[in-house]
């Protein structure tokens, strides 16, 4: 009998069980993991518009506007000062402003003209902790392509951003100070890769078949690439130009690429990608060259081919903006000069000059120290280099950047997605909250940072970090 009872009561809780649940519970979606692993793409030159009112542009941008729908987005990130390329990759991946890191300008001080021309390319110019080498010394894997201000830079992977002559030969020197066979290995599974390396317009598909071998041979912690063809072309033609159009389409596959790349390598669901860039830009008509009234006023002096031979004081252009600085700091005569030139142009019609600012208010905004004035250009205009030729003249191009970071214009891009990532707006963001915001997802400071986490809305079945 006892033998019997002991089948028979297991079936009644059965089928009572049976009897009082409701139908079997749909089937939950795994929660995504914590971020593990961050990819950064700057998309050098993008306007926010185009991706808060793609239409009124005419912009067929299917990622971003992904990304809008399901991820975090700020209408306009402020930029540093100046509001170009370099300074402001350096700003975002330190956390501080170009008077702490110190790359002040794209160009390097060179106020005699020998240089040629020459950049702020090299790592060993940053004064503080940079994203990467944090996270190296953390031993987090980092892939670093074509991101400015990283020649000389340790990391698992490494193509910097260099370049001479804009030809060719380039790729040599390019080849030489990136990771050895890394060119050949991406030629191999890319077919058009060697084609569209080429110098002088290289397209962003290389660099993005750069990293999409990164992802699925390294599997890096960090990946950071700068693609830069929407840039050229706002510079060319203007913004939101056709051609400027077409960039911002193609820079977008780009992205979309990179996030197939993160989901066949297996990292996707661990990964949160950033997409940020560096400045806005305006359309410019006329060009104005600072250096014209140094020069008439005695405070340079020129050779027979027009260069600088001797200097009271001298002029570096950021295009919207530029830095006067005073050879001898106890020259109080060159500095009244100074004075005299150029504060009766700001904001006077017609001057090319909307603002000066003093060495104050440049310490203010974060700019270079070192400099006595710094000029701010009047709408439609953009500073040019050189001492010799016309003060003022038609610009050679249609859009420029470099202004005042104030100036609502220069806002800059930024959107944050990913699994682990919810959708909503970023307020407040600033490009020095990019590198702590990152930092803070892989469990570590920037340590001199003075920028803050964003607070990014976050998906809410996702785990903490």
């Amino acid at each position: 009998m006892r033998r019997w009872i002991f089948y028979v009561l297991p079936l009644a809780v059965l089928c009572a069980a049976l009897l009082h649940s409701g139908p079997p519970a749909p089937a939950q979606s795994p929660a995504p993991k914590p971020i593990e692993h961050v990819i950064i793409i700057s998309d050098d030159g993008l306007k926010p518009q185009s991706y808060t009112e793609p239409d009124a542009h005419g912009l067929k941008v299917p990622t971003l506007r992904e990304i809008v729908a399901h991820g975090a987005w700020s209408s306009g990130a402020l930029p540093v000062m100046p509001s170009v390329t370099y300074p402001s990759h350096t700003s975002m991946v330190t956390g501080v402003r170009p008077a702490l890191h110190g790359i002040f300008t794209n160009a390097a001080w060179d106020p005699l003209e020998k240089n040629y021309g020459g950049y702020r390319w090299y790592e060993e110019d940053i004064r503080v902790p940079t994203l990467w080498q944090v996270a190296r010394q953390r031993g987090l894997r980092t892939a670093l392509i074509r991101w400015p201000v990283t020649v000389g830079a340790q990391a698992d992977l490494l193509v910097p951003e260099y370049m001479r002559a804009s030809i060719p030969e380039d790729l040599k020197l390019l080849r030489a100070l990136s990771t050895p066979g890394v060119f050949n290995e991406v030629a191999k599974e890319f077919p058009g890769f060697n084609a569209e390396i080429q110098p002088p317009e290289q397209q962003d598909a290389a660099w993005t078949d750069i990293a999409c071998y990164a992802l699925e041979t390294l599997r890096p912690d960090l990946l950071m690439l700068h693609i830069a063809m929407v840039d050229h072309w706002q510079h060319e033609k203007g913004p939101f130009s056709p051609e400027g159009n077409a960039a911002i389409e193609n820079s977008d596959t780009q992205i979309a690429r990179v996030i197939a790349a993160a989901k066949k390598a297996g990292l996707w669901d661990s990964t949160a990608l950033v997409i940020v860039s560096d400045h806005g830009f305006v359309p410019i008509s006329q060009s104005f060259r600072p250096g014209v009234l140094l020069h008439d006023h005695g405070l340079v002096t020129l050779d027979v081919q027009n260069h600088p031979a001797s200097w009271k004081a001298s002029v570096l252009t950021s295009a919207g903006s530029a830095y006067i600085y005073v050879k001898d700091a106890s020259d109080d005569a060159t500095r009244r000069a100074l004075l005299e030139i150029f504060q009766p142009l700001a904001g006077a019609e017609a001057s090319g000059i909307r603002r000066v600012a003093t060495h104050t208010e440049i310490v203010a905004m974060g700019g270079d120290p070192d400099a006595f004035l710094a000029l701010e250009a009047a709408d439609g205009t953009a500073f040019v280099s050189g001492y010799a030729g016309d003060l003022k003249g038609p610009s050679r191009i249609g859009g420029e950047h470099g202004y005042f970071p104030d100036r609502p214009e220069m806002r800059a891009s930024l959107l944050v997605y990913g699994p682990a990532i919810g959708a909503g707006r970023i307020d407040n963001a600033h490009l020095i909250d990019v590198g702590p915001t990152v930092a803070n997802w892989l469990g570590f400071d920037l340590p001199k940072a003075e920028g803050s986490a964003l607070a990014i809305p976050m998906n809410p079945q996702a785990p903490a970090n």
